[in-house]
């Protein structure tokens, strides 16, 4: 007893009074239905402003130099179906131009070929006649006696059939006597052969020149001497050579082969 009268009261006294007032508020707050249950002080809704263009209120069109993000995205209005004429048009075919240039022009072939085509040894007509008139036209002992210079120009039409074979020829123009004589030995070596030509008729037009031969002057061991002869494009060249006789010296007979029209 007399440690409890020892103890002082104002420590109970103090907790007393605060769980009285605890009490209090709590039933002051639970009786009162219009106290707010949060902090009545508002809050301030914070964030990022969004600017509106002015001409979008006003129904204009947009900027088009703005941003991608600032203009507003509508769909294209769509055209209007073209109006019945009463024609139709084919569209073009796309990867064609609608007007197609024109060609442009292809390098001209060969020539077309007549007569004995795909025969196996036919030959060209113009290069075998001057290759062929060295050989039969050197024979003729008519070139020993033949003046020099210039021995006259002949035109030679020759004819063939579907073949190729030779079934006509004709001489013509101013020939010497030896220039005609060795033209007509030369188609007789012509008669029995088959030909390719770029007609049915072609004209060779010849000439001969005679000349003093110093090479073949038979003190060499070159007697007599003749060329292959030789035919390229529309022209033609061979020469024959003959040794000299107790009269005259050597000669030197060239030719000269052209296709004429």
């Amino acid at each position: 007893m007399d440690r409890l009268r020892a103890t002082s009261p104002w420590p109970f006294a103090a907790l007393s009074l605060a769980l009285h007032a605890g009490a209090w508020g709590l039933l002051r707050r639970a009786s009162d239905p219009l106290l707010p249950a949060f902090d009545p002080v508002a809050q301030t809704v914070a964030g990022d402003t969004l600017d509106i263009d002015p001409s979008l209120l006003a129904g204009a069109a947009p900027d088009e130099t703005a941003p991608p993000a600032e203009r507003a995205t509508t769909p294209a209005a769509t055209p209007p179906p073209p109006a019945d004429t009463g024609t139709s048009a084919s569209p073009a075919a796309p990867g064609h131009a609608r007007h197609a240039a024109p060609a442009s022009s292809a390098p001209p072939g060969p020539p077309p070929v007549f007569g004995a085509v795909g025969v196996r040894f036919a030959t060209d007509l113009a290069t075998t006649f001057t290759r062929a008139f060295p050989q039969a036209a050197s024979a003729d002992p008519l070139w020993t006696t033949a003046p020099l210079g210039g021995a006259g120009t002949a035109d030679v039409t020759f004819v063939l059939d579907d073949g190729g074979r030779l079934v006509g020829s004709s001489i013509g123009g101013s020939p010497s006597p030896a220039l005609r004589r060795g033209i007509d030995r030369t188609l007789v070596l012509l008669r029995a052969r088959e030909f390719t030509a770029r007609a049915a008729v072609t004209r060779l037009r010849v000439r001969a020149h005679v000349s003093r031969d110093d090479v073949h002057d038979g003190l060499h061991g070159d007697v007599f001497a003749l060329s292959g002869g030789s035919f390229s494009g529309d022209v033609g060249t061979a020469f024959f050579a003959l040794p000299p006789s107790r009269s005259v010296g050597g000669r030197r007979v060239d030719v000269e082969v052209r296709l004429a029209p």
